[in-house]
């Protein structure tokens, strides 16, 4: 038997080896088909797999009984490689810096920190494991993270049964590496929220993305009006810090940033900071629903007649210098303030900035 066994692998060697080479080309692009690759796998194993492919031929109850592991283990190596490509399609602009996160996989981060930023609202680190000390969270300015909680027992799920999603902004640079942060608020009647605020370090979320919401270019309109309602400042935090890094960019900005009471403020120390840096490039307004006794900024909700006052625009500027407005709240004020949004389409331009004659291309709706 086994003299036959040998025999038959040495007539088949020049045939195998043209397939495994063949396989292992397509298989990098794509996914065989018409059962599992045997040549692939056993070409892995050496001369012990030479002589089982062989065997293989002469026994086919052997064969069936392994098909099944087999189909297993083209299967593992498939996804596998997926993610690695998938990883490597994420990647940085940088040559050799991989993003942690990938666009069309839940990847698991674990909680590192919680750090109390006021009575609702929390800073979050999350660090992307062992093997991510050198990754990144990836993505351009101004894009966004969807955020789950691992599957089984305890995910949350909404009426449906479906797992509750929810997009978040990292308060971190993109090109952070090893971890990243959320700054999130919590909502006590919300799905998700709850459960994060329960979380302790060493908890994990699932993570996928980044989504790309707008793109940023330095220089490409003169003045930038970012208006924000509570948890809705993150983008805008995003947007504008990435913007103040960039040497060449002498776009100017103008945040008014609206809040029930001054505890809800988030981000004021870093703001104030930014500004101080930055006087020629930005200012921050900010907007309280009923100010306390002695409150030198604006309160009220923030109208037309408000908007004008903050970023005044004349008949010649209007003309002149190119502008642009971003929008990120809860949906009642981005509804008075620009319309509502037609699921993740902008929608039709309506509201305070219409009034004031702003065009929907001057116009995004976080």
């Amino acid at each position: 038997m086994a003299s036959r066994i040998f025999s038959a692998a040495r007539s088949v060697r020049p045939t195998l080896s043209a397939n495994v080479a063949r396989q292992s080309r397509g298989y990098a692009s794509a996914a065989p088909g018409g059962g599992p690759n045997y040549g692939l796998i056993f070409s892995v194993a050496g001369v012990t797999g030479l002589g089982a492919y062989a065997y293989l031929q002469y026994d086919p109850a052997a064969k069936a009984e392994i098909t099944a592991k087999a189909y297993a283990l083209e299967s593992k190596a498939e996804a596998k490689i997926q993610g690695l490509k998938a990883e490597k399609d994420a990647s940085n602009e940088g040559v050799g810096v991989i993003s942690a996160l990938i666009k069309d996989s839940w990847v698991p981060f674990t909680l590192n920190k919680v750090e109390p930023y006021n009575h609702n609202t929390q800073i979050y680190h999350f660090n992307f494991g062992e093997d991510g000390n050198d990754k990144i969270s990836g993505g351009e300015v101004a894009s966004a993270l969807l955020v789950r909680s691992p599957t089984g027992e305890g995910e949350v799920k909404d009426d449906k049964g479906k797992p509750v999603i929810r997009p978040y902004t990292p308060i971190s640079a993109p090109d952070q590496k090893g971890g990243l942060e959320l700054m999130i608020k919590e909502y006590k009647d919300g799905k998700l929220t709850p459960y994060i605020a329960s979380m302790k370090p060493g908890d994990q979320l699932l993570f996928k993305g980044p989504i790309q919401k707008y793109k940023y270019n330095a220089n490409t309109f003169d003045r930038g009006l970012c208006i924000a309602g509570g948890s809705g400042i993150t983008p805008m935090y995003q947007l504008i810090s990435h913007s103040l890094t960039l040497p060449e960019d002498k776009t100017k900005w103008t945040l008014v940033f609206s809040n029930v009471t001054e505890k809800d403020i988030l981000l004021r120390k870093e703001w104030d900071e930014l500004a101080k840096k930055n006087p020629e490039r930005l200012q921050v307004k900010y907007v309280l629903d009923q100010g306390p006794w002695g409150w030198k900024g604006e309160t009220g909700f923030v109208t037309a007649p408000m908007i004008s006052k903050l970023f005044p625009r004349s008949a010649e500027s209007q003309s002149n210098e190119k502008v642009m407005a971003f929008v990120c709240g809860p949906p009642p004020q981005v509804k008075s303030l620009a319309g509502p949004k037609d699921g993740p389409r902008q929608g039709e331009l309506q509201g305070a900035l219409k009034e004031l004659g702003y065009t929907e291309s001057e116009v995004f709706k976080f």
